[in-house]
């Protein structure tokens, strides 16, 4: 029997091929001792130092113990739940990460890995059906209960999930903003100042007609962003700002869009959010015979990879996914290793891309 069928998981190959050896154990497909390093590698079409990284995340669970010159001994299930600590990092989102906006798997895979090579497993749980319902509360405390974690990682998470983790005893870091009045460590983009020098940038270059156009219900970095917009405007007279929702449907964004370009004078720039509101805001332009940035410029908050192969080039602010990943893991580690949980904000501030969708008025 072959243990590669098992690697069903989209992770590191390190990880994957600590999940197929584990899956293996479980089947009990080696008893006693494992096959040696030479046979595992053939087995598992991995090297060596890929399969010594997945056996010594093996060992640290417990599910293995190595002799100095002799094969690794299997550690009964039994044994092992005994003797080992609870390595596992839960991250709770509103949806399959592969239903949420794509850049948000490369630093979950990143962190994933990251997590790893500490011997660290990071397990997904989504609530798509109880997310935003006024039980919420309770589904967490039951899955906190059912699947136990070192640390739990909200992926930005509601007010009222938030607060119910901060009242609690469990330990949770927030991968996104933190609502008023929560106490938790969090791992963000700062989209106050990022909104603030969107802005600011389009004042500058002449602009004085400018739209936030956001998603609702606004989340907890969306009303800072708002906040970040609003503050360029302050000390500039006579402009006025204009602020406007969608639900983050293209029927939805389509509709609020016509609304916009129906006002006399036209605004003559429009603010983002998310990435994939701004691909749709843009290709909508043109389809309504709009040029950017003659007649309307765009910036968006956010960044995607696929606006790379969107022109004309849509003006972003870019963050180092895997400098976000190691800022939010060494958080999770110092909390997992038993270090002081406090209220610790962690902001990182993205780079200004500027693109075709961009010019002065």
């Amino acid at each position: 029997m072959d243990p590669t069928p098992f690697i069903v998981r989209r992770t590191s190959l390190i990880q994957q091929t600590a999940f197929a050896i584990r899956e293996a154990l479980n089947s009990k497909l080696w008893v006693g001792e494992m096959p040696g390093e030479r046979e595992l590698c053939l087995r598992l079409h991995v090297s060596r130092p890929t399969l010594r990284t997945a056996l010594q995340l093996l060992e640290r669970e417990g599910r293995l113990e190595s002799r100095h010159g002799k094969r690794r001994v299997i550690v009964s299930q039994q044994s092992a739940s005994e003797k080992v600590p609870l390595r596992v990092v839960a991250l709770l989102a509103p949806l399959p990460l592969s239903e949420i906006v794509p850049n948000s798997h490369v630093w979950t895979d990143r962190l994933r890995e990251f997590l790893a090579e500490e011997g660290y497993d990071l397990q997904v749980h989504t609530g798509r059906h109880w997310w935003h319902s006024r039980g919420a509360e309770k589904h967490v405390a039951v899955l906190s209960e059912q699947k136990p974690a070192s640390v739990w990682v909200l992926f930005s998470g509601t007010e009222r999930i938030q607060k119910w983790f901060s009242k609690s005893s469990l330990i949770c870091v927030v991968a996104g903003s933190v609502h008023n009045g929560v106490n938790l460590p969090s791992v963000d983009l700062n989209h106050r100042a990022t909104c603030r020098h969107a802005a600011g940038y389009f004042l500058s270059h002449g602009h004085e007609r400018v739209v936030f156009l956001k998603r609702g219900p606004s989340a907890a970095g969306d009303l800072e962003s708002e906040q970040g917009f609003l503050e360029a405007f302050r000390l500039k007279q006579n402009v006025s700002p204009m602020i406007e929702e969608h639900d983050g449907t293209p029927d939805g964004i389509r509709k609020t869009l016509a609304t916009l370009l129906r006002r006399k004078p036209l605004p003559t720039g429009i603010l983002l959010t998310h990435a994939i509101s701004a691909l749709f805001v843009a290709s909508e332009l043109i389809r309504r015979g709009f040029r950017m940035p003659r007649d309307i410029s765009l910036i968006c908050r956010d960044s995607d990879y696929f606006l790379n192969y969107f022109s004309p080039s849509i003006a972003r602010y870019e963050v180092d996914s895997r400098l976000h990943a190691q800022r939010l893991g060494s958080l999770i580690l110092l909390y997992a290793n038993g270090g002081s949980v406090r209220t610790q904000r962690v902001l990182l501030m993205p780079k200004f891309c500027l693109g075709d969708s961009l010019g002065a008025r």
